[in-house]
């Protein structure tokens, strides 16, 4: 499999659990970066494709963590050809056991493109059901190791598919996590969504919604979904 090459950096994923794709494109695009973000903390790095989308748009520390260890290798890799390789830094461990003391309250900004498929058909391929099944990172300790690793200030993204975004909403806030914004995303112009980004704060507010669709009418992207990732996509 050939790299999937970006404006200002490329991407090897043959090996990774959680390969280039359009969930992932629009969650590092689409995250707000502060100009105070200093750590941020991707949960299921996969290729590492999110973690350097979010180095172009920042001058963070950016730490990823993926329970693959075929993924690490290759995301380092990525990390290593990049012009961010000094703030960017790969572990093979889950996220379970990464959050010890040591991380507590560290992270600016913390994302994840999660494994979202409960209890559903698995695939003959192991990893695919590690990027796409909740087996190894549930919801419950999705949301709560992204709550101990949240600084107080600080925000927590994820993209899953829309008929998860009430359960993930109640689990959050038992967490005392706030969803403060929702992005809606139509694969199609007649189409409903079936992706929601959500960003979650410590801090309770009125919750934002928008809608972003992908392809319009006559099946060409959408000026609005170019815009977003024009700083990316080599096309665009």
């Amino acid at each position: 499999m050939p790299a999937f090459k970006f404006k200002q950096f490329e991407i090897k994923h043959d090996k990774s659990t959680l390969k280039v794709g359009t969930d992932a494109v629009l969650l590092g695009a689409w995250i707000p970066i502060s100009n105070t973000c200093e750590n941020i903390l991707d949960i299921g790095s996969g290729c590492g494709i999110i973690t350097l989308m979010l180095a172009q748009r920042s001058n963070a520390i950016i730490t990823g963590v993926d329970i693959d260890k075929d993924s690490t290798k290759e995301a380092t890799e990525n990390a290593d050809n990049s012009p961010w390789k000094d703030r960017i830094n790969f572990q093979n461990i889950s996220i379970q056991n990464f959050c010890i003391s040591q991380y507590k309250n560290s992270y600016d900004l913390i994302v994840s493109n999660p494994p979202f498929f409960v209890n559903s058909l698995k695939s003959p391929t192991h990893k695919r059901n590690i990027s796409r099944h909740t087996d190894t990172l549930s919801f419950e300790d999705l949301i709560s190791t992204a709550s101990y690793c949240l600084s107080p200030g600080g925000l927590f993204a994820l993209i899953v598919p829309s008929i998860a975004k009430e359960i993930i909403q109640e689990k959050a806030k038992n967490q005392g996590l706030f969803c403060i914004k929702v992005l809606l995303i139509q694969p199609f112009e007649h189409k409903p969504a079936n992706r929601v980004i959500m960003l979650f704060s410590r801090e309770e507010q009125s919750l934002q919604t928008e809608n972003l669709i992908i392809r319009n009418a006559s099946m060409e992207y959408a000026s609005a979904y170019r815009s977003l990732t024009k700083d990316f996509y080599l096309d665009f």
